[in-house]
């Protein structure tokens, strides 16, 4: 099959990685697949998704079976149906509620341009639970329509065995990696940070990546008084030199705010700090608890998140990092999930 794959948002986000994973497994599969790339950065205002719209128009002149788009945002789901009128099937892939981010006028806004457009597509794609239900009761999806697409790990990117990197210094090395937009809880980290650094002063925060709100967060560590203790890569288009960053950590962090579209998230990059057999600290907002037996998880509070830090920066570990990346090889790699999706979109389509 051909098969081709757009990105409602910018190369710098998240869901163009997804866009990225998802085409590279389906291209394993045995499928030929077509990028419509996006816009490269994201903007302020939500200036990308307008211009994007008429970037995204190339999809009607690429021949595919079928066409899927990451996001239900017009930018993506109008030049897709567009394309079904043509004789493609299409799929929409929903992968969290990010109207829930904003407030106010924008939100609403989100919500009300991404709700018309799911109901109409051949397949609706999920990766969690909680989604599954606000895409049937809110979207008005019918159940046959859907299909659970997993967060998934891309193993050859994201493999220990290839990075051993030397010590650089007797620091301990704490890792969070992630956009920095709406959706990051940086702040929340970095207040549980300077907690920590009040017992031990012998640890580095490297901030990998970049994004729209990366200034604010700087603002956020320069007010805390933690700029000699934090570092911010800024964004990194080459998803090796993430994994490098990765591999340097001796804890790597996730932490979510206990709001509501955070319990409609998947963690990308907990699975793959896992892939990458490192000890992961979060809490257990969303799906992080499902993955409690692997991770050194605490209660939802700033305060809490930094006391587990500091038990594991006093050696409290044990064998569950590399448990863990057993469980995300079986479950979450991208060539199991791209090889049972290719089945889905041969067979039902």
């Amino acid at each position: 099959m051909k098969i081709a794959i757009l990105s409602s948002l910018a190369m710098d986000t998240g869901c163009w990685l997804r866009a990225q994973y998802l085409g590279k497994s389906l291209e394993k599969a045995g499928n030929e697949i077509v990028y419509i790339k996006p816009m490269k950065k994201t903007m302020h205002f939500m200036l990308d998704l307008f211009l994007s719209f008429f970037k995204n128009f190339k999809l009607l002149f690429v021949k595919a079976d079928i066409a899927i788009g990451i996001k239900p945002y017009p930018n993506a789901t109008i030049p897709l149906l567009i394309k079904k009128l043509f004789g493609s099937k299409v799929v929409i892939d929903i992968d969290d509620l990010d109207y829930g981010y904003r407030k106010g006028l924008i939100s609403l806004i989100s919500k009300f341009i991404q709700k018309p457009f799911p109901k109409f597509f051949d397949v609706v794609t999920y990766h969690n639970n909680n989604l599954r239900k606000f895409i049937v009761n809110d979207l008005y999806v019918s159940n046959e329509k859907l299909y659970k697409l997993d967060q998934g790990v891309d193993f050859d990117l994201f493999d220990f065995e290839k990075y051993r990197p030397k010590k650089y210094s007797k620091k301990k090395i704490l890792v969070y990696a992630g956009h920095l937009n709406i959706a990051s809880n940086l702040d929340d980290i970095l207040e549980a940070f300077k907690i920590v650094l009040k017992k031990r002063d012998d640890i580095k925060l490297i901030v990998t990546g970049g994004g729209p709100m990366e200034n604010y967060f700087k603002k956020i560590a320069k007010k805390l008084k933690l700029n000699d203790k934090v570092s911010f890569t800024g964004f990194i288009p080459q998803t090796q030199k993430i994994v490098e960053y990765i591999s340097r950590a001796d804890i790597c962090l996730v932490y979510y705010k206990d709001n509501l579209p955070n319990r409609y998230r998947c963690s990308m990059k907990l699975r793959e700090y896992l892939a990458m057999k490192k000890i992961v600290v979060c809490n257990k907002v969303g799906d992080l608890k499902e993955f409690k037996r692997f991770t050194y998880q605490s209660n939802n509070s700033v305060e809490d998140f930094a006391k587990k830090i500091l038990e594991v920066l006093n050696n409290k570990t044990d064998e569950r990092a590399e448990i863990g990346r057993n469980f995300v090889l079986k479950k979450y790699s991208w060539d199991i999930i791209g090889r049972k999706f290719s089945k889905k979109l041969q067979g039902n389509l």
